[in-house]
């Protein structure tokens, strides 16, 4: 099976992502560097307006799982948490430094700032 040259498309998309980081806010840098990133960030912007992820992930058509999963990925990217998770009778809601992302993310030209 022949390999995929260095400096094909995904190696391209990579370096491109990186790049692209160094623009945006210091917050979000070491989340947007990753492969999905814009998908996960995509998702966290969805889910903060449900009660639970659970109702975030079926209307956003996909598992809970995969949506904790990414949660917790974007979670970790960041360092801190985004969401006070949902309890018996309680609402998740964001952490402050989760909506200190969401403030960040409202300063990032293109597509994010009509979601927030």
């Amino acid at each position: 099976m022949p390999l995929r040259p260095r400096g094909g498309a995904s190696h391209q998309t990579a370096l491109r992502t990186a790049d692209e980081a160094e623009t945006l806010p210091a917050i979000l840098r070491k989340a947007l560097t990753s492969p999905y990133a814009r998908q996960r960030l995509s998702r966290f912007l969805a889910a903060r307006s449900y009660p639970t992820l659970t109702d975030a992930a079926r209307d956003l058509g996909i598992h809970q799982s995969t949506l904790v999963i990414q949660i917790n990925r974007l979670e970790a990217d960041l360092g801190e948490p985004l969401f006070e998770r949902a309890e018996r009778g309680r609402a998740m809601k964001l952490t402050p430094f989760g909506e200190k992302v969401i403030a960040a993310i409202r300063t990032m030209p293109g597509r994010y700032t009509s979601q927030t």
